[in-house]
């Protein structure tokens, strides 16, 4: 069995390669995901959707409009327009009959909206935490960001306590001890477990916190950069976009290009591609011209696009 595939295209159609950049799974799918859980959500090309394993075998065949990926044993599917939730031998968990699965927890609960409001159910559909709020985010470190009726945002735990209390604006989920915040809607900042600033709201923008830094963006001039958790800069914002940090590389664009920085913010591969996506297990995905590759960290092609002719 093949412990990590990466998900390829070529003319259209989906494969799978592995970390040397072999194909594992030729192109034969309308569409698919990345590997989850050992399994991979697909569209066959007479629009069969279904999970496949690392040997290419349909283990779960299931009539959906929609599959998601497998998290911790539980993936959401969409039939007739209503969300729930599947186990991985294609058992179902949770009948389809929510608005929306929003996430699933690392606990196996599941956040789910019904009827305009969120709640949160066990793996039989019982509820938790009521369907009382307006958003409620996925439980991270033990805490969800929600919204009350009121519109005030705050965090509470897996048993629907409050926390932190109801008088944000706006927030987020924490991210490595830290969330973002903001009191106003328009200023931004990261809070710690007991609700108090940290770092001040002070930015237009930011991203949670990854392997110690964030990025950030102020309303003047517009340029994104990064911070660590002491609010130094320790990238200069000068990016028209960038991503969070992933095996100690992150995305980055200028000029509607993409790249890879590292966390001294040298450029590891310059902005030529038309797309690239975080690095995970080791590789970052590409694409030039419509077509897909593979780098390592060293900037090496694994798997290269047919047509990039730059290096």
């Amino acid at each position: 069995m093949k412990e990590c595939l990466y998900l390829i295209k070529i003319d259209n159609l989906y494969g799978f390669i592995d970390n040397k950049g072999e194909i594992i799974i030729e192109p034969q799918y309308k569409n698919a995901r990345n590997y989850s859980d050992g399994l991979a959500p697909v569209l066959t090309r007479d629009n069969q959707r279904g999970y496949i394993d690392f040997e290419n075998k349909m283990v779960i065949s299931i009539n959906a409009q929609y599959i998601g990926e497998f998290n911790n044993g539980i993936a959401e599917i969409t039939v007739n327009g209503r969300d729930g939730c599947i186990n991985r031998q294609g058992e179902f968990l949770v009948l389809p009959q929510y608005d929306m699965i929003n996430a699933i927890n690392l606990s196996g609960t599941i956040v789910v909206k019904i009827d305009g409001k969120m709640g949160v159910v066990d793996k039989q559909g019982n509820f938790l935490i009521k369907p009382i709020y307006k958003s409620l985010s996925t439980f991270s470190e033990g805490l969800a960001a929600a919204i009350n009726e009121q519109g005030k945002c705050g965090f509470i735990d897996e048993k629907g306590n409050t926390v932190i209390d109801f008088k944000f604006k706006q927030n987020s989920f924490f991210s490595e001890g830290l969330a973002e915040a903001s009191l106003d809607g328009e200023k931004f900042g990261f809070i710690d477990r007991s609700g108090e600033f940290v770092i001040e709201p002070k930015y237009y923008q930011v991203f949670e916190f990854k392997e110690g830094l964030a990025a950030f963006r102020l309303k003047t001039g517009g340029k994104w950069g990064y911070i660590d958790k002491c609010g130094n800069i320790v990238i200069k914002n000068k990016y028209q976009s960038v991503g969070n940090f992933s095996d100690g590389i992150a995305v980055f664009e200028n000029k509607d290009s993409s790249g890879y920085i590292d966390r001294n913010g040298k450029v590891m591969l310059k902005n030529v591609f038309s797309t690239t996506d975080e690095f995970k297990n080791g590789l970052g995905c590409v694409t030039y011209e419509g077509e897909w590759g593979y780098v390592n960290r060293e900037g090496e092609w694994v798997y290269k696009p047919r047509n990039f002719d730059l290096w």
